[in-house]
């Protein structure tokens, strides 16, 4: 008896599927790094109209560069964490939250020291949500609201009397109203992208979860037959032995094997012998029970487990897949090609073990082969 072939394919599909995993996750890793430069222009953005307020006199020409220099130092150190991937020993890898906190923090500190362009930093604030958008959880958004919340009650008191809008000319009012809409158009192309990325990354673990539904399909079932293979038969087996052990259920085995099936493959070739073992594993399918399991067990033996059923009625159950078998159309498969099948029973003993079941239906099985072949024997 040999065991089914299908385990040395399943450990190959868990090599690819753990190969999918890495590049999967080499996938997310690069996102996470795309993601620094529409930040890095986000800043940029932001920095450059605070020089043009500069330029107008309505803010302190030390401003544009202290969050230019704040800027640039967040975004370095996330691009280099995400390139070294410091990012991945933390609990969220994406590092939304810090970066969002700091965001925030940004945003404030422009209303704190020139509460006269508070306004359109303020509406800023959506920007910065937009993009944390990308990974951030509801338990996430919600520590950051709160503590934005509580930061903009602070900030707000704290320059209350000075609160406004640049409007001293007509440029200060074209500035405040280009910011703004630049405001809207980021929030709209971080969503748009956020959801693209949701999307791709949905899709990678998808794949990745049919990947490994394959393997635990390849895992329990034999690569030719489709039928279950020996590891799983001999679990379904322990499942059974449970069942009638607690609950005085009844159920039988029986093992089948082709007769003279080397002279098969011998004299019509491996894909002939594949051919048969196929449309006997069909012939099984279309005339077993429903509640029946069956699967190859190794090379041309297969096991039938019968539940709920007494050993007579087994026996009629296999004698009828016996008797398909010897009246299929084997001439269909090679010129001249008869088949049949020899087939031993066993009726589990509680108290004995699944081994010692499928030795007594094997034993049944060689006395079948012993008797002349194309019969089907039940172990006394």
């Amino acid at each position: 008896m040999t065991p089914s072939g299908a385990l040395p394919d399943a450990a190959g599909a868990a090599r690819d599927a753990a190969g999918d995993a890495l590049a999967a996750a080499e996938r997310e890793q690069r996102a996470r790094r795309r993601w620094v430069a529409p930040m890095a222009g986000s800043y940029a953005l932001d920095a450059l109209f605070l020089v043009f307020f500069a330029a107008t006199g309505t803010v302190a020409p030390a401003l544009p560069l202290a969050y230019a220099g704040a800027a640039a130092l967040i975004t370095v150190v996330a691009r280099t964490a995400y390139a070294r991937g410091w990012n991945l020993h933390l609990s969220g890898p994406d590092m939304v939250e810090p970066l969002v906190v700091l965001g925030v923090a940004m945003q404030f500190a422009v209303v704190y020291a020139a509460p006269q362009i508070a306004f359109p930093w303020l509406a800023n604030l959506f920007t910065v949500f937009a993009f944390g958008m990308v990974g951030m959880s509801v338990r996430a958004s919600v520590r950051i609201w709160t503590l934005e919340v509580l930061a903009m009650g602070l900030v707000l008191f704290a320059v209350r009397d000075r609160l406004g809008v640049a409007n001293a000319t007509p440029v200060d009012l074209l500035l405040g109203w280009l910011f703004f809409a630049l405001i809207l158009a980021r929030c709209l192309m971080l969503t748009v992208n956020a959801n693209r990325m949701r999307e791709r990354l949905a899709n990678s673990r998808n794949r990745l979860t049919s990947a490994l539904e394959q393997i635990r399909d390849m895992a329990i079932h034999d690569e030719l037959t489709g039928t279950l293979n020996r590891r799983a038969l001999l679990a379904r087996l322990e499942q059974e032995r449970g069942r009638a052990e607690r609950a005085d259920k009844l159920f039988c085995a029986a093992m089948f094997d082709l007769d003279h099936f080397k002279s098969v493959n011998d004299n019509c070739g491996h894909a002939a012998g594949d051919a048969v073992l196929k449309a006997f594993t069909g012939i099984v399918r279309s005339t077993k029970r429903a509640t029946d399991e069956f699967g190859r067990y190794g090379g041309e033996e297969f096991l039938l487990i019968l539940v709920d059923i007494p050993v007579a009625r087994a026996e009629w159950a296999v004698e009828r897949v016996r008797a398909a078998v010897a009246g299929a159309e084997w001439g269909k498969v090679a010129a001249g090609l008869s088949v049949t099948v020899s087939a031993g029973v066993a009726a589990y003993r509680k108290g004995e073990t699944i081994e010692q079941l499928v030795q007594r239906a094997d034993t049944a099985l060689y006395a079948a082969k012993r008797a002349g072949r194309n019969k089907v024997m039940v172990e006394p």
